[in-house]
């Protein structure tokens, strides 16, 4: 990190892309780790929509995802990322059994920069997905993460990552119960070492 000026309280760094506040000491130090976050967004035509189901006899309503119900995300590339680095999809789920089958979701993702730049490859868009073990434990908070997309041109902010998550068989016998997907999420590594995590899963801090 090159330091331009420490004076008052205040500490100058040189305005340069990929420059930051690492986390760790001074032998093993990286950038930490953030969230880009999203609200669900639901298609309203019934076909493929998750349900929107009570959780047992609670108070609480969460989207109950079949196999092959899908819903849409849009991402907002944050001013702290570090250009040039790996993204890591992630969603949010529940069973409200013990069924001990696994359960599988997917990514279809687009990327474009802002202001003009760029237009969005819906084309030729990307899909990843990841298959994740049963917990057998009910209403157990599973995170179900991709592995590492390197997104070509993402070399600034303020792009958008527009994304359809969708449950999608995992090629055998289904989870038979119901599966709730709360939300999804995208770990960053970002310049801001004081918001951050020095790891993107527990243990967070070390």
């Amino acid at each position: 990190m090159a330091v331009e000026n420490v004076h008052a309280g205040r500490i100058i760094m040189l305005d340069a892309s990929g420059e930051g506040i690492k986390l760790g000491d001074e032998t093993t130090n990286a950038f930490g780790w953030r969230d880009i976050t999203s609200s669900v967004n639901v298609r309203g035509v019934a076909a493929t929509d998750p349900s929107w189901s009570q959780v047992g006899a609670t108070n609480f309503y969460a989207y109950k995802f079949a196999v092959a119900d899908k819903v849409w995300f849009t991402f907002h590339v944050p001013h702290d990322i570090v250009p040039s680095t790996d993204l890591y999809f992630h969603v949010h789920w529940f069973p409200d059994g013990t069924n001990a089958n696994s359960v599988k979701w997917q990514f279809e993702y687009a990327y474009a920069k802002g202001f003009d730049q760029a237009a969005f490859p819906f084309a030729s868009s990307t899909t990843v997905s990841v298959e994740q073990a049963s917990p057998q434990v009910q209403y157990q908070h599973m995170v179900a993460e991709t592995t590492a997309q390197t997104i070509a041109g993402l070399t600034e902010p303020d792009g958008l990552i527009h994304v359809v998550v969708s449950r999608i068989t995992n090629g055998g016998t289904d989870n038979s119960d119901g599966i709730f997907g709360l939300t999804a999420d995208i770990h960053y590594q970002s310049t801001d070492g004081a918001g951050s995590t020095l790891h993107k899963a527990p243990s967070f801090y070390g």
